[in-house]
């Protein structure tokens, strides 16, 4: 058994149940939506800037039959890629579009005690946190059962595109059906070497996952792992709901349910119905207080009777 963590925030309409217990499921995101602004954002260095604007600048030279510029009177390349700060976004736009459209994500973590993480996901501890066993077989774990480990860095280049991807025109070829119509064995020159297209192929899909398991050094207090969702293979084990794929909970991969202190009493009641009814299997039940001494969250394991205790009596009495 692994358990791995889900942080929740409580629902903001007239039932305040996570909509995660309420009903059984897990969000698997568009990793476009992801709150950090450099998720699968790709390197850009100076070498990829200077690589497009040549090949722009001479397919669109030989076109024209004169000499053709980015930037009037004079060419782009050697330009700081830093004073050209939305130029990397667009060309690479393709690539995140890409892996919206194909992948979905579900983040999980090992850590249920983490004080940022009650005060950013579950709306400063009045949601709750799931203990998911992740080895459950009747859980849907994606493209890799054990899931993907964050890698956490403060440099960008591993999640760097090869140079033909900046190819102008593009190397990928469609017909008008939108099918890609590129011969495996079809060469491509990236940056003066020469490749097959199938190797640029998997460069790319590389460079996908790369750029899905890779973060930001400051997140990693998070202890992130996430199971990444190949919507060719995996579109069929996903709940469609307002445009979000849900992951169905199995009640036996639920091992833990742990309360925020500021859980309010409505939310507690609803999980512990839950409880009585069996849709959260054979969890064990905690509430969460402040540790005496450390910045760290403390979980107590208590029974569903004295979880309604705590909150409609002890907590209040000590306000």
């Amino acid at each position: 058994m692994r358990i791995l963590y889900k942080y929740l925030g409580p629902s903001i309409d007239d039932n305040p149940l996570p909509r995660a217990l309420r009903n059984q499921t897990l969000l698997a995101a568009d990793p476009r939506t992801f709150n950090d602004p450099f998720e699968v954002r790709p390197y850009f260095d100076q070498e990829r800037h200077d690589y497009f604007a040549k090949c722009h600048e001479d397919l669109y030279g030989a076109a024209l039959g004169v000499k053709y510029t980015l930037l009037k009177g004079r060419s782009m390349v050697g330009v700081p890629v830093e004073n050209a700060p939305s130029f990397g976004d667009t060309l690479n736009q393709k690539f995140r579009d890409a892996i919206g459209q194909r992948f979905r994500v579900l983040c999980m973590s090992e850590n249920s005690t983490s004080p940022l993480m009650w005060a950013h996901y579950t709306q400063i501890y009045r949601g709750a946190v799931i203990g998911i066993d992740v080895e459950d077989p009747a859980l849907t774990k994606g493209m890799q059962p054990e899931g993907f480990s964050i890698a956490y860095s403060t440099d960008r280049s591993t999640t760097k595109l090869p140079l033909a991807f900046y190819q102008c025109p593009s190397v990928e070829h469609f017909d008008v059906t939108g099918k890609l119509v590129n011969s495996p064995m079809e060469s491509v020159l990236s940056g003066g070497v020469t490749i097959f297209f199938y190797q640029y192929q998997q460069q790319l899909e590389e460079a996908y996952i790369r750029a899905l398991s890779t973060k930001a050094k400051d997140w990693e207090y998070e202890r992130e792992v996430r199971f990444i969702y190949d919507l060719f293979n995996h579109g069929n084990r996903f709940q469609e709901s307002n445009g979000g794929s849900l992951i169905p909970i199995p009640p036996s991969a639920i091992k833990e349910v742990i309360l925020g202190f500021n859980a309010s009493v409505p939310m507690v009641e609803r999980i512990v119905t839950l409880y009585g009814n069996g849709a959260l299997g054979n969890a064990r039940l905690f509430y969460t207080t402040c540790h005496p001494h450390l910045f760290e969250v403390q979980k107590q394991e208590t029974s569903s009777d004295y979880l309604l205790d705590y909150f409609r009596i002890i907590l209040p009495s000590r306000e």
